[in-house]
């Protein structure tokens, strides 16, 4: 298995949980070009362009084709991590999603039937290096102000997946060489006030506030697809538990 993105918060975590840790390399997109490709059954690239979040696709540089275009005549299965954006119209987030797209698209005319794309509900790790994620920023004001703010409604849910169940589905589709698309999540609708009030009771202090202008970001991912393959379930409490476990490191992180 090649991981390209070394930096990647999806593979460094995949990295870290998987069963394969030893069959796994990663390599940076910058250096795929000296990479003998043929001797990996899978590729997972986690290299993404920064523009391709604000322009046009024509106008980034396409790494997934890029890549697709030199492995399309091997029997390499080509693994995409997509998001849960390609079914919502959204104007704040609306290059992102139309990018995603037009990506799966252009996998799946190159690359025929050997890809597996990934479309990811709301993933969960203790992580303090990329701001932009739901669970960071949770972790980052809980750490520098004692507080979780949300610009959501307190009654909000999202499909929450932890890293260990992420790893343990995708171990599975690799070894099956499973192909097609999947939504990687646990399907069950995970109110945000709870996970705050999780991390908080792991981290030993702090409060929940909200901001004066809310908005409704609900959303839950069909996963009956996926559970007919990987044959278990994610369930509530697992997640509750595994936030209150990501406070209780951010408190050792903070004594540190």
């Amino acid at each position: 298995i090649l991981l390209v993105g070394r930096k990647s918060f999806i593979s460094k975590n995949y990295k870290k949980y998987s069963k394969f840790k030893k069959k796994i390399s990663t390599t940076s997109y910058k250096k795929i070009s000296k990479v003998n490709m043929s001797k990996y059954t899978h590729i997972f690239n986690l290299s993404i362009d920064p523009q391709s979040k604000h322009r046009d696709y024509n106008f980034t540089n396409r790494i997934d084709e890029k890549i697709c275009k030199k492995i399309r005549n091997n029997n390499i299965i080509y693994i995409y991590p997509s998001t849960r954006f390609v079914y919502e119209k959204n104007k704040k987030n609306y290059f992102y999603q139309l990018n995603k797209i037009r990506t799966e698209k252009t996998i799946k005319k190159l690359i025929k039937h050997n890809y597996l794309i990934l479309r990811i509900g709301n993933l969960l790790a203790f992580d303090l290096s990329n701001k932009s994620l739901f669970i960071t920023k949770m972790l980052h004001t809980l750490k520098n102000k004692n507080e979780i703010n949300f610009d959501i409604k307190k009654k909000t849910f999202k499909d929450f997946i932890t890293f260990e169940y992420f790893a343990k589905c995708l171990d599975i589709l690799i070894e099956k060489r499973i192909v097609g698309t999947y939504n990687f999540s646990s399907g069950k609708k995970m109110n945000i006030y709870s996970i705050g009030k999780s991390l908080i009771k792991g981290y030993g202090k702090g409060k929940i506030s909200f901001s004066k202008s809310l908005k409704d970001d609900s959303f839950v991912l069909d996963n009956s697809k996926l559970k007919k393959i990987v044959k278990f379930k994610l369930y509530k409490k697992d997640i509750l538990d595994y936030c209150y476990m990501v406070g209780q490191k951010l408190k050792k992180y903070n004594k540190s």
